[in-house]
């Protein structure tokens, strides 16, 4: 047996993780935004609301139930298609249980109306989740550690799909591949079983988890690599480079991203890496 191995039978149990998704599908937000219910008796904390989309918000509150004490509403990062709805919610939450509902997230700036993150949410029980910062697809991403090894990834490790570095939103390759190497050491030492991501389905096993990290920072590397050769090659111009490290087929709805990918990794490349 091994010793760090989360102890997922004991804690697992007394934290329920809950998905609800958004029905919000697209090039960016995949098969939809990935919101998460943690209940601990009848204590409830509610991870990436997402979109203000009043019958995702409905189900949410269904799925927080009537009885709920809700503790708090946090975003793992300032997008949209994750914070949008926040603010409806936590309000929504307050008005049906008497009870002071804070929204929470890292940048208050970015997310109206918002308080710091706690470094852990504690419930009655003991702790119910860590807050770890893992800069990188934006400057103010967490991710969530829920009792019993199970990570909210928020767009730190998305499902089946790599993540975007946005550089207007403080995004940085190497702040991410650096959050990468944390969430590989976590896994190679037991503390994360599975990874439930902010879109895409769960990588549900320790093996599968490290696999997909492991993959992630291969595809950056990869990526890091073509963009060091063009440039060498005499490849200058975005639109340039754009054609030559994805292919003149890349989709229009995609090219936007696929910039924002090639600046973080020019950025990368000036800092010396």
């Amino acid at each position: 047996m091994n010793e760090h191995a989360p102890q997922r039978d004991s804690e697992a149990a007394a934290v329920e993780l809950i998905a609800v998704r958004a029905e919000n599908p697209g090039p960016m937000t995949l098969a939809g935004t990935n919101s998460y219910v943690l209940r601990d008796g009848d204590q409830v904390w509610v991870v990436d609301p997402g979109p203000k989309d009043p019958e995702h918000l409905a189900e949410l509150l269904m799925t927080c139930g009537t009885d709920a004490r809700p503790q708090g509403v946090l975003v793992t990062h300032r997008h949209l298609d994750h914070t949008a709805g926040a603010a409806t919610l936590a309000r929504q939450l307050s008005a049906r249980s008497g009870l002071e509902v804070p929204l929470r997230a890292a940048d208050q700036s970015a997310v109206p109306g918002s308080r710091p993150l706690p470094a852990t949410l504690e419930g009655d029980h003991g702790t119910v989740g860590h807050v770890i910062h893992l800069p990188g697809h934006t400057s103010d991403s967490v991710g969530v550690l829920v009792a019993g090894g199970r990570m909210l990834s928020g767009d730190t490790l998305l499902g089946g799909s790599s993540t975007v570095i946005v550089p207007d939103d403080g995004g940085s390759l190497t702040e991410y591949l650096q959050s990468l190497a944390i969430l590989r050491a976590m896994a190679v030492d037991g503390r994360i079983g599975s990874v439930h991501p902010g879109h895409g389905p769960v990588y549900d096993s320790p093996l599968d988890v490290l696999e997909a990290l492991e993959q992630a920072i291969a595809h950056r590397r990869d990526r890091i690599e073509q963009v060091r050769r063009a440039r060498t090659a005499g490849v200058l111009t975005m639109e340039r480079l754009l054609r030559v490290v994805y292919g003149a087929e890349l989709p229009e709805q995609l090219r936007d991203a696929a910039r924002w990918n090639l600046r973080a990794t020019l950025d990368h490349l000036a800092e010396g890496h």
